[in-house]
């Protein structure tokens, strides 16, 4: 255990009554800091440590300072938080200990310090540290709505509504919710840099699901979602304690973030090597995606009610997702390579509509690399 630099109380520990200090401990066992404080100090300045050291809960006063526990505190945070409620300055020179201070801040509802932590997090937000801050931020945030989710309904810079004066909760979830859009705006012009992160595999299956409905996704192919979503499913699967086969990702994905993808905006060979590659989806599911890839139309009522049987309409879009963000140059530079990929789609789907006997070659080539990935 190590021990950091004690924080003095005001007038000096020396002349504090020492039935009136305690021993704090902050972090994981073997790897905290112990600081010595005044309780009403610290209670002065904060409503959680008030009930905690004041309280009907708090310890008993003994001859020597009682010492409480916080496992549940980065330590380096906890530092920080000590600092404020001292007024001493408060210099964050990383991302992750900003990110756990802003955790503490709203764990001792400390709006100040929350709102010192945010605006570092957002002079340092980039594609590479986005999801370190994006993680778990929505506990904090206030309810999306349906359009704010979806990314299709509201700027990144459009202001909250205030919370009422003397609100704490209300004026952490302010800036909480402030940094969560101005989050999911980079994520949306940078979705490959993003979904390529091994952290992407650690977000909750809710977060998940929060950013792959998104419809403001800058994707060059959906096939980079997909393959982001395999990866996460295995992790899931280890984090369950079940082998990661494709059985068992289908279950932890669910249908509707499986079907998030946007399978009928690859073509033929982007869906054969990658989903249908994957063992996820099942072969019915596989073989009517690719007949609605290449086009092939249904002949007849007992085919459409396959269809249906197989993979229900609504699960199914060929809508592009429609960024409303302004992206760098780079992103602009890629948006006439996915024009022009989605026009040879259209051609190439016309033209095997036309040429019955061409497209149902196409789809047995499918069919046998169905057979081939079943019994490989």
């Amino acid at each position: 255990m190590s021990r950091a630099p004690l924080i003095p109380p005001e007038n000096g520990l020396q002349a504090a009554d020492r039935c009136n200090v305690v021993m704090l401990e902050a972090g994981l066992p073997g790897d905290s800091w112990t600081y010595c404080v005044e309780r009403e100090q610290l209670a002065r300045r904060s409503e959680w440590f008030r009930a905690m050291l004041t309280g009907p809960f708090a310890p008993p006063s003994t001859d020597s300072p009682p010492l409480l526990q916080l496992q549940h505190v980065d330590k380096r945070a906890f530092h920080h938080f000590l600092r404020y409620l001292h007024d001493e300055p408060v210099n964050f020179i990383s991302v992750s200990t900003a990110r756990a201070t802003l955790d503490a801040a709203h764990q001792y509802l400390c709006p100040g310090l929350a709102q010192h932590a945010v605006a570092y997090l957002e002079n340092h937000l980039t594609p590479s540290t986005v999801l370190e801050i994006y993680q778990g931020l929505g506990l904090y945030a206030n309810d999306l709505g349906e359009g704010e989710r979806s990314g299709s309904d509201r700027s990144p810079n459009s202001p909250t509504a205030p919370p009422p004066p003397g609100d704490d909760a209300g004026a952490i979830a302010a800036v909480c919710t402030d940094l969560l859009l101005k989050c999911l705006s980079v994520i949306d012009s940078n979705p490959a840099t993003v979904l390529d992160q091994e952290r992407f595999e650690e977000l909750s299956v809710q977060e998940v699901a929060e950013l792959v409905y998104r419809d403001t996704l800058n994707l060059g192919s959906e096939c980079i979602l997909f393959s982001a979503l395999d990866r996460w499913a295995a992790a899931e699967c280890r984090r369950q304690g079940i082998e990661p086969l494709p059985v068992n990702k289908r279950l932890v994905l669910s249908d509707d973030i499986c079907f998030s993808v946007r399978y009928l905006l690859m073509n033929d060979r982007e869906f054969v090597s990658g989903p249908m590659a994957s063992g996820i989806l099942t072969n019915e599911e596989c073989v009517h995606i690719v007949s609605k890839i290449l086009g092939h139309p249904e002949n007849s009522k007992n085919d459409s009610l396959r269809s249906s049987a197989a993979v229900h309409p609504s699960r199914l879009s060929n809508t592009p997702r429609i960024g409303t963000y302004k992206c760098d140059e780079d992103c602009n530079m890629l948006r006439p390579g996915k024009k022009e990929r989605q026009d040879n789609r259209k051609n190439r789907r016309k033209e095997c509509a036309s040429q019955g006997q061409r497209t149902c070659a196409r789809i047995g080539n499918c069919l046998i690399q169905i057979l081939a990935c079943m019994f490989d």
